[in-house]
């Protein structure tokens, strides 16, 4: 059955699916902790500036950053996602900071004035974003001049065995839209990609830096039950037919045994850190 890709389509997608799989986010956060401090040491962020933390999710990297706002400085999350926000102020006021705010939010559209900000970070969300040029340009915008950016995508599917393990099978037996196309993780994670996408937002010198960090897991299980239940793709797998889904759970459990070590499985996962100015 053919299907067709469109903007309104993935946006109400994306808000559901990660309300769906929020509350089961946290071993994919710890996952995507191991990028926070080259993602901070790009962003810099400094004692009484005022920063905004796009996709934020649950509250990272804001949480992480609050600390260092202090005395005078804040931080404001934003996410598509209800749940994610939610999670986001409870964590807040368990650890007890209260220089970190959270709303819901569209990155595309955001409902914040010109130049209020010092310094944008956004860490994994402009690939699931709908428009990442759009969330590029309102980044800009909010922006003060000089102002600074920080953000992190995913590198390219050959350097990301993490996620490929699964996502590869799942595009190998998913059904394009219409037009042949298929979303992926990737989209921004060949050489230059990020920068231009940055530049043409209007950021002045952007520069992007390839990390890589590996994420351990106690055995399969425990990596399937990750990266299914706590991010969308758990819901995009179950919409396939039974036997898809029995073969792409096999082949993506064939695809970790290279990754075994006596600890567990050990991914390498690439991602680019890319740093620019307003």
């Amino acid at each position: 059955m053919s299907w067709k890709y469109t903007d309104e389509y993935y946006k109400q997608y994306t808000r559901d699916t990660w309300n769906e799989s929020a509350e089961a986010y946290a071993p994919v956060m710890r996952t995507l902790d191991l990028f926070t401090p080259d993602l901070l040491r790009a962003a810099e962020p400094r004692p009484g500036e005022r920063v905004l933390d796009v996709a934020t999710g649950p509250g990272e990297p804001a949480l992480t950053i609050a600390p260092v706002l202090l005395p005078d400085g804040s931080v404001l999350g934003i996410d598509l996602s209800e749940r994610m926000v939610d999670l986001a102020r409870r964590r807040a006021t368990e650890r007890g900071i209260g220089n970190a705010f959270f709303a819901v939010m569209d990155a595309e559209r955001m409902d914040l004035p010109d130049a209020s900000f010092d310094l944008v970070v956004c860490r994994f969300g402009l690939q699931i974003v709908t428009d990442p040029e759009a969330c590029a340009r309102e980044a800009h915008r909010v922006l003060r001049p000089g102002g600074r950016l920080a953000v992190s995508v995913w590198g390219p599917a050959e350097r990301n065995p993490l996620l490929h393990a699964v996502v590869g099978p799942m595009l190998a037996h998913a059904t394009p839209d219409e037009t042949g196309y298929l979303p992926t993780p990737y989209e921004l994670g060949g050489d230059g990609e990020l920068e231009r996408l940055l530049a043409g937002a209007g950021f002045r010198s952007p520069h992007e830096t390839r990390v890589t960090r590996n994420g351990v897991f106690r055995d399969e299980e425990d990596y399937l039950a990750g990266i299914l239940e706590g991010t969308p793709l758990g819901h995009s797998l179950r919409e396939e037919d039974a036997g898809v889904q029995e073969t792409v759970l096999r082949e993506a459990r064939a695809n970790l045994q290279r990754w075994k070590a006596p600890d567990g499985i050990s991914m390498p996962m690439e991602c680019l850190v890319a740093r620019a100015r307003k």
